[in-house]
């Protein structure tokens, strides 16, 4: 899997070197990067991501569904099953099911994410539906003020086993793809350039075929 991520990200060209005055910085140039464009435009370009999230929909009846991917910041395609449930102190407990999907290998990851909603007293909340339901951010019962930072786990709860078990099974059935190695994502890879990457320290497995930032999500 070094071998993959390496046809995607080229060596060299550290970020303190970078040339402000070009309008294309130099590892934007190089054949590394136009296969990582490549990848996305095939990603984008296909029908098996709509036919994912049209089969998510089947597979989830009445359930708030979302679309997290991001084109080209990114090395995944992510969507997510998403519900709140309300806390003793006013807040909400937001619980987001998500699928990160390579665009680079046939990989996916599933993961649990947790987030506190804080409420507010003003008539005019920070994140409205147009045709709220009840108990979502837009319903008049419940205005946002702002958010807890998400909490990611690989190793999701017993109360939504089924749900993710479900979302695998969607996944490797529309598209082939398999579970990534959970046990590789920490291997670092000096000296490679992931443009999207904005963490400390060299770039991992999971980092350049995935995300460096699963943990935020719509």
């Amino acid at each position: 899997m070094i071998e993959l991520a390496r046809r995607y990200y080229p060596t060299g060209f550290p970020v303190e070197e970078d040339d402000l005055a070009e309008p294309v910085p130099a590892h934007q140039r190089t054949p590394e990067h136009a296969r990582f464009l490549a990848a996305w435009d095939k990603a984008l370009n296909g029908t098996d991501w709509k036919n994912l999230m049209k089969g998510l929909k089947r597979a989830f009846p009445g359930e708030g569904i979302g679309n997290g991917t991001q084109p080209y910041v990114s090395a995944c395609m992510r969507c997510f099953l998403y519900r709140t449930e309300p806390l003793p102190g006013g807040e909400r407990l937001a619980t987001r099911i998500a699928a990160a999907v390579s665009v680079l290998v046939p990989f996916y990851i599933v993961y649990v994410t947790t987030q506190v909603w804080h409420p507010t007293h003003t008539g005019y909340p920070m994140a409205a539906s147009p045709h709220p339901k009840r108990g979502d951010a837009g319903d008049e019962s419940f205005h946002l003020q702002h958010f807890s930072s998400p909490q990611l786990t690989f190793d999701p709860p017993s109360t939504v086993r089924q749900e993710v078990n479900a979302l695998e099974h969607l996944i490797e059935e529309v598209l082939g793809y398999r579970p990534f190695p959970l046990a590789f994502a920490g291997v670092a890879l000096p000296g490679l350039r992931v443009g999207f990457f904005n963490g400390e320290g060299p770039p991992t497995l999971l980092d350049t075929l995935f995300s460096d930032n699963l943990a935020h999500l719509p």
